[in-house]
């Protein structure tokens, strides 16, 4: 009994190491190469002839394509003539992505008795897809007191193919500004960042507008492209100026309280806060500040004190007009002169302020009717 069981016991160990080593030899494997997009009915190889096997063992064998995929079958295999052939689109960017190899696992199976080929396809990229910015404009804040070679990271270009076929360059618009400089990194990948070559003057140009391209090398070549905004943004680099380098106004020493003998003014180029200007008195006695007011925003000069010609026939005051952060300051003279000639109290009630001044003198000395 026990030697009866021991017998049956070796035949089956015989039967299954015959069995792994029938399969073994049963299964073959079988290489292709083609490019992507290949439409339907493209002979990829004739696998029959590949294989070693009749045209006839393949229809009586039930020869047929398998995959472990649900969605897709992208080969057949035509059993009157062997041919392996592509059946639905191949795409090697949904299938491998950024991949560099791209391998397509198929199985022929032949049955009575089963037996199974792998078949390797292996997928080559084409040119098919064009550089793409993420967004079609870039915006960029640039301070115009940027120092020359300062640089500014912009949006990569992304391209679905890959090697040769990815983004190999970036071209700027010509301009006076700015150079373009592109770096690739360890993946290969190309990152390009604007050089400034020449200072910006928000003053002169609030703002710039320039195409970049992304270059791709295929063949034909492929190109994205993408505008790119800049805002100049200001920087206190502009002085007050005033309108006139010296104003000359003459008054009556009983001019009243709140006479304007003056209103000052001065422009700045510069915009918000760095274009803000404020006025005061520059190196002026406690005197003369008891006898005038200034009003520091609207440049307002009057007078707040009595006057006498006796004591002061002239005063020559100074005011300086102050900016934003980072001030810059300019200043300017008023020479008031007054006489000892009074009105009678009617006519001074009717006299507007602009009667009480004589003449005022531009920067260059020459006189205008006031």
């Amino acid at each position: 009994m026990g030697s009866a069981v021991y017998g049956r016991l070796a035949m089956n160990c015989y039967c299954v190491v015959f069995l792994f080593v029938a399969l073994h030899f049963a299964h073959g494997d079988v290489s292709y190469t083609i490019a992507e997009e290949m439409k339907g009915g493209f002979v990829i190889g004739n696998i029959a002839k590949d294989l070693g096997l009749g045209i006839a063992t393949l229809s009586s064998r039930k020869g047929r394509i398998d995959t472990d995929r649900d969605d897709k079958r992208y080969c057949d295999i035509n059993l009157s003539t062997g041919d392996l052939t592509v059946s639905d689109r191949i795409d090697r960017e949904s299938l491998c992505g950024k991949k560099a190899s791209c391998v397509l696992k198929e199985e022929l199976v032949l049955e009575n008795p089963l037996e199974l080929h792998r078949i390797s396809i292996h997928v080559q990229d084409i040119n098919d897809n064009a550089p793409e910015f993420s967004e079609d404009l870039i915006s960029l804040e640039i301070r115009e007191s940027a120092d020359k070679g300062a640089r500014f990271l912009l949006t990569e270009a992304r391209d679905a193919d890959i090697g040769t076929n990815a983004v190999q360059r970036y071209n700027l618009q010509n301009n006076e500004h700015f150079t373009i400089n592109v770096n690739t990194d360890v993946s290969g990948r190309k990152h390009s960042e604007l050089v400034l070559l020449k200072e910006l003057d928000r003053e002169k140009e609030k703002g710039l507008k320039l195409v970049l391209t992304a270059v791709d090398g295929g063949s034909p070549q492929r190109s994205g492209t993408a505008i790119i905004h800049i805002t100049v943004l200001d920087a206190n680099d502009n002085a007050p100026v005033f309108s006139q380098a010296v104003y000359e106004a003459s008054l009556p020493e009983n001019s009243l309280l709140d006479t304007v003998v003056v209103t000052v003014s001065a422009t700045d180029a510069d915009t918000g806060p760095n274009g803000d200007i404020t006025y005061n008195f520059d190196h002026v006695s406690d005197e003369h500040v008891s006898l005038f007011s200034l009003n520091h925003k609207t440049g307002e000069v009057k007078v707040i004190g009595s006057l006498d010609y006796e004591t002061e026939s002239s005063i020559e005051l100074r005011v300086r007009a102050k900016d934003g952060p980072g001030s810059r300051t300019s200043d300017f003279k008023f020479v008031t002169s007054y006489n000892d000639n009074t009105l009678p109290a009617d006519q001074t009630l009717k006299k507007s302020p602009s009667d009480f001044v004589d003449v005022f003198r531009d920067s260059d000395g020459s006189p205008e009717v006031g």
